[in-house]
C-alpha cells in the first residue's frame, strides 16, 4: 500500500546565523527542514487486573482473561507471535473495607500497520467476548523504515537551505566563501507545518493480511500527523 507523506520544508534567514565565531573569516549558517508525516504503526495496550481474597485465585483469573483475551485476538488475525507481555505484577491491596485483597496485572501489546478498521475490530471483538477488567489504550508512530526515509529528505533540505542562505549572505555583504569547515545536524520533532512536498512510501507489512469488516467510526477520522525536524549549521571560511 502507498501511503502519502505530507513533505514540509521551512526555508528563513536567521540574523542569527551571521554571529561570527571566535575565528573572524568564519561565517555560520543555518538551515531547517520540517516533514509532516502521517504515522504507520500503532500500538495497542491492553492491561488486565483481577482481584480476589488469596493471591493464587487472583492469578487463576487473571490467566484465565488473558487467554480468553488472547483466543479473540487469534480470531481476527494476531497470532500468538504478535502478542507481546508487558508486564505481569501480583501485589496485595485493601478495599474500601480495609479488607486484604491481592491484585493480579498483566500488560499485553498488539503492534501493528495503522488501520482503522483492524483497531474497530479489536474493541468489537472484546465487547463481543464479554472481556471485563480490561483497559485499552492506543498510541501511533511512526515505523523504523518510514522515519529513515523521512530524515533522509529532511537532510537533503535543511542542507540546500543552509547553501541558499550562505549564498544570500554572501551576496548582500560582498565576500567571497572558500569552502565548508565544519557542518552539524540536529534532529528532533516539532510542529505543524504549511508548505507541502509529495513523497511516496511502502510501509512494511506487520500482520496477517487477513481482512476484517466492520462498521467503523474510526473512518470519520483521521490520527494526528507527527512532524520531524533537521536543522543543519554549516561553517563556511570566508576569503580574506
Amino acid at each position: 500500500m502507498i501511503k502519502q507523506i505530507v513533505i514540509t520544508a521551512l526555508t528563513f534567514i536567521s540574523l542569527n546565523a551571521l554571529s561570527q565565531p571566535q575565528n573572524s573569516n568564519e561565517m555560520v549558517v543555518e538551515g531547517v527542514a520540517k516533514i509532516k508525516a502521517k504515522p504507520d504503526l500503532v500500538t495497542f495496550t491492553l492491561n488486565v487486573e483481577k482481584k480476589d481474597v488469596t493471591e493464587s485465585s487472583s492469578i487463576t483469573l487473571l490467566n484465565k482473561e488473558i487467554d480468553a483475551l488472547v483466543k479473540s485476538l487469534n480470531e481476527i488475525g494476531f497470532d500468538n507471535k504478535s502478542i507481546k507481555i508487558s508486564d505481569y505484577n501480583v501485589s496485595g491491596v485493601q478495599d474500601e473495607q480495609k479488607k486484604k485483597l491481592y491484585s493480579a496485572t498483566s500488560n499485553l501489546k498488539l503492534e501493528f500497520g495503522l488501520d482503522t478498521k483492524r483497531i474497530d475490530a479489536i474493541y468489537n471483538t472484546i465487547l463481543k467476548a464479554d472481556l471485563k477488567d480490561i483497559d485499552i489504550s492506543f498510541e501511533v508512530k511512526l515505523s523504523d523504515s518510514l522515519e529513515k526515509a523521512i530524515r533522509i529528505k529532511l537532510v537533503q533540505f535543511a542542507i540546500e537551505d543552509a547553501k541558499s542562505n550562505a549564498y544570500n549572505i554572501a551576496k548582500t555583504l560582498n565576500i567571497k566563501l572558500a569552502g565548508i569547515r565544519k557542518v552539524q545536524k540536529t534532529s528532533q520533532g516539532l510542529l505543524e507545518t504549511d508548505k507541502a512536498v509529495t513523497a511516496n512510501f511502502t510501509p512494511p507489512k506487520l500482520v496477517s493480511d487477513r481482512e476484517v469488516r466492520y462498521t467503523t467510526p474510526f473512518d470519520k477520522f483521521q490520527v494526528d500527523d507527527i512532524e520531524l525536524l533537521e536543522d543543519i549549521t554549516i561553517v563556511y571560511e570566508i576569503l580574506n
